[in-house]
């Protein structure tokens, strides 16, 4: 999301937008031999008990070194002790503004938070900020302050819940391409308005997001590095010259490396990771064709893995245009056509990849669900039940592996082992009213009505009936919810008639 830009704005009462990291000066320069002399002080303070002067010299401090993770922790540690001792929230002179840098607005938002530190609206303030100065300096890394504090707002109590700080906390993390987070933050503002479509779709994007990413962040040196890479992978894409340049300079860079020993594995990913920042179909056949040379020559089985994660991303973003000539011009068959075939060719290539990861390493359970949605999905039922009753045995993806365990044994027509599969699966994730939980019980409901009417079991059909008015207390706008229970209702009263 373009959450953020890159113009000035004077900053002299404090009172800007959060969400604009334009504002203020860009430019910031370390200098850690000053943050040292107010970090000293603060730990001073800290041992004759003087808190609030303890705040204000880490607040110095971190002005020369705001990316130093220890210090920030080591503020908040000041601040459980300042509020245990009686310390009251910040007052107007704490609120006075630090200067006009996009670093200074953070720390002053840091500043009245550490006074009260369990207020998500102080949080959320403190993390628009940190993301803000991250995007404003170039030569800082706010990223793991901004997953810090970005995780308290997502985790603390709330007495009143309120939906636009979930909305809030989803768009600071998905800025940070924290997909993983924004995902839980966008579920629980989908728990509070659970009709709102457009909330419904950010989820959907989000967990592909998240998905897709995990693969890639698992391959990389660690979450910095991977955050820098995507920014620069999406400057890039943008056309921004100074990312292009970068990349490109990285590129030539591991090119000259490998070319000096091009059966060095290690450099050979190196450069597959530079031309992979690039997110250009060419630089992305390039890896492949290193990949694949590497996989023969070495018989690491992981390479080819890399080279089917490419291929699946780039069916991603084939599609997503497509999808977009579709919207815009709905009446033209040829570009709906081409999205169907384009589907159908993912899918194809999707199950063919992830049968072989499967038969590579066969002992992860992971990799037998994500193979049995794909057969699910291409009406392999028979195989995809074999898939996900192994996947059901690990506790990540039990879940979701029974779940569609269930849907397969609908389409088999056993509505009975439908309806004992889904109905332990939602006892045992026991939250009814999220909308894992909500998908859960729908499905029981839909086995219990079909088994219901497959057996003319009056219990079952008491069941359903039963199982409709939960989901009706829980959410009576949820999908076609209202038709199911008057239908459950009226089998009820047809099997006692």
């Amino acid at each position: 999301m373009a959450l953020f830009g890159k113009k000035k704005k004077d900053d002299s009462d404090g009172n800007d937008d959060p969400g604009d990291s334009s504002a203020g000066v860009s430019g910031f320069t370390r200098d850690e031999r000053k943050a040292r002399k107010f970090f000293d002080h603060a730990e001073v303070a800290v041992d004759k008990n003087s808190l609030e002067f303890a705040v204000e010299m880490y607040i110095s401090g971190l002005r020369f070194d705001p990316d130093n993770m220890t210090r920030h922790e080591q503020l908040f540690s000041v601040a459980q002790r300042r509020k245990a001792a009686g310390g009251k929230k910040a007052g107007s002179k704490d609120k006075k503004s630090l200067g006009p840098s996009a670093v200074d607005k953070m720390l002053r938002a840091e500043k009245i938070w550490a006074y009260d530190f369990t207020d998500q609206d102080g949080m959320i303030e403190f993390f628009s900020r940190t993301v803000a100065a991250n995007t404003a300096e170039a030569n800082l890394d706010l990223t793991d302050i901004g997953e810090w504090i970005g995780t308290m707002a997502l985790e603390v109590p709330t007495a009143k819940p309120k939906v636009k700080n979930w909305l809030k906390i989803r768009d600071l993390f998905e800025a940070l391409e924290l997909y993983d987070k924004a995902v839980l933050a966008c579920r629980k503002a989908l728990n509070m308005d659970s009709s709102n479509d457009a909330v419904q779709q950010s989820l959907k994007d989000l967990e592909a997001q998240a998905y897709s990413s995990k693969s890639t962040a698992t391959q990389k040196g660690g979450f910095r590095e991977n955050i820098k890479d995507k920014d620069f992978a999406a400057e890039a894409a943008s056309g921004s010259s100074r990312a292009e340049s970068k990349v490109d300079q990285a590129i030539n860079a591991r090119r000259e490396e490998y070319e000096e020993d091009p059966e060095d594995l290690d450099r050979v990913k190196k450069l597959v990771d530079a031309l992979l920042k690039k997110g250009a179909f060419d630089e992305d056949e390039q890896a492949m064709k290193l990949l694949a040379r590497a996989h023969e020559d070495s018989g690491q089985y992981i390479f080819k893995v890399r080279i089917g994660d490419i291929r699946m991303k780039q069916f991603t973003r084939e599609l997503r245009q497509l999808k977009q000539f579709v919207d815009a011009a709905p009446d033209d068959d040829s570009y709906r056509e081409r999205y169907n075939d384009t589907r159908k060719e993912k899918m194809a290539f999707e199950l063919e990849e992830y049968a072989d990861r499967v038969k590579n390493y066969p002992t992860d359970l992971r990799l037998k669900y994500e193979l049995g949605r794909r057969q699910f999905a291409t009406k392999q039922f028979d195989d995809a039940i074999g898939s996900l009753q192994q996947a059901s045995e690990d506790p990540k993806s039990r879940t979701a592996a029974r779940m569609f365990l269930g849907r397969c044994f609908m389409e088999k027509g056993w509505f009975d082992e439908a309806v004992e599969t889904i109905s332990n699966a939602a006892e045992a994730y026991g939250i009814p009213d999220d909308a894992t939980g909500k998908e859960l019980n729908y499905d029981k409901l839909r086995a219990q009505l079909a088994a219901a009417e497959n057996n003319s079991d009056l219990d079952m059909a008491e069941a359903a009936a039963k199982t409709a008015s939960e989901i009706v207390r829980a959410d009576i706008g949820y999908k076609n919810i209202r038709e199911l229970k008057t239908q459950s209702a009226e089998l009820v009263k047809k099997l006692k008639g």
